[in-house]
């Protein structure tokens, strides 16, 4: 079985004794460059909808007071919001949501640029509902596992879980910095957002032991493990064996753990890795080809180029040449 690691020259670099454990999630966020903030915080009026079409960003809703109807076109039946619910939708799916199911809706679109320009289109009654709304953006086209398995819709019901109570927390301050203009609003407004769509991956993280895919993967002790050493020394000669030792599993039994977990082999993660490093550094244009090659374990260009171009679809030289504007085709996407 090939090593996938040409730098190799015979030797071993694994060392039990070296301990180079890191947090997985975090790594993975910065390499998507996870960036969020939220667009408003205000009382609607019955009657009140919203119509929410496909988005090329993640976006959700954190009902703040009162009530509503969430209507989702794969789902059954309406879904009701009450307060302390947060929904989330991390690939932008569309939706709608309103004070009743059979509500007239105005296009999210309209209703974000009437708020912009202080006009609340839903206030020419009693408020009957808060609502904070908001938006994260990622790089997808960074073709990591995380984005391929990244769900569709996500409901956290903070108020009804005890252990969650620091987020209904987080979720009432977030709304208090959105809907005043204090020094510094707008920066606490981003990094409590962040926090926020943290969390909410965390949580679904967590309740995801049952099912395979990247999630999993980063709940479980021996596999996050051994994509933090991965994360941490993609230049390394990596070896299936290596790596299940490295997480006292044998050989065989990692190998299929981790293939049925992520849905690749340790090795094709290796080398997805150290591509998406070598894709960065040559976007950003200040190393050699040879410098980026040896650190992602290659000794030389010719054999780093070719590995390259059969990850991603074109040359190295093609990213260096458009820099970050180029948009990676990863084969069969």
């Amino acid at each position: 079985m090939s090593n996938n690691n040409p730098s190799h020259n015979g030797e071993s670099y694994f060392n039990e004794a070296e301990d180079p454990c890191i947090d997985v999630l975090s790594d993975i966020l910065r390499a998507i460059r996870l960036y969020a903030s939220s667009y408003y915080c205000v009382d609607f009026s019955y009657p009140w909808g919203i119509d929410e079409p496909q988005a090329e960003c993640g976006t959700f809703h954190a009902v703040i007071r009162g009530s509503a109807w969430l209507t989702v076109p794969d789902q059954e039946s309406p879904i009701l919001l009450s307060a302390g619910d947060i929904i989330a939708f991390p690939t932008g799916a569309p939706h709608q949501i309103s004070d009743q199911t059979d509500s007239n809706l105005m296009a999210g679109h309209d209703v974000l640029e009437m708020i912009r320009k202080n006009t609340n289109p839903f206030a020419k009654g009693k408020s009957v509902v808060t609502l904070l709304c908001g938006y994260f953006q990622y790089n997808k086209q960074t073709w990591l596992p995380l984005l391929r398995d990244m769900p569709s819709m996500l409901h956290v019901k903070s108020d009804a879980v005890p252990k969650l109570d620091w987020l209904n927390s987080l979720v009432k301050t977030l709304a208090y910095e959105s809907r005043t203009l204090q020094p510094g609003s707008e920066a606490m407004v981003d990094r409590l957002t962040e926090v926020l769509v943290i969390q909410l991956l965390r949580w679904h993280m967590s309740n995801q032991q049952n099912t395979p895919g990247y999630f999993q993967a980063l709940a479980d002790n021996r596999l996050s493990r051994a994509l933090s050493l991965i994360h941490k020394q993609p230049s390394k000669f990596w070896t299936v064996e290596a790596l299940g030792r490295a997480v006292s599993m044998s050989r065989t039994a990692f190998a299929n753990h981790f293939q049925a977990v992520v849905g690749m082999t340790p090795l094709a993660y290796l080398s997805q890795w150290r591509m998406h490093i070598a894709y960065e550094l040559l976007a950003e244009g200040n190393e050699s080809m040879l410098s980026i090659a040896e650190q992602v374990g290659y000794k030389s260009e010719a054999s780093f180029g070719k590995a390259f171009k059969k990850i991603i679809g074109v040359s190295p030289g093609q990213v260096r040449k458009k820099g970050p504007a180029f948009m990676i085709q990863y084969r069969g996407r």
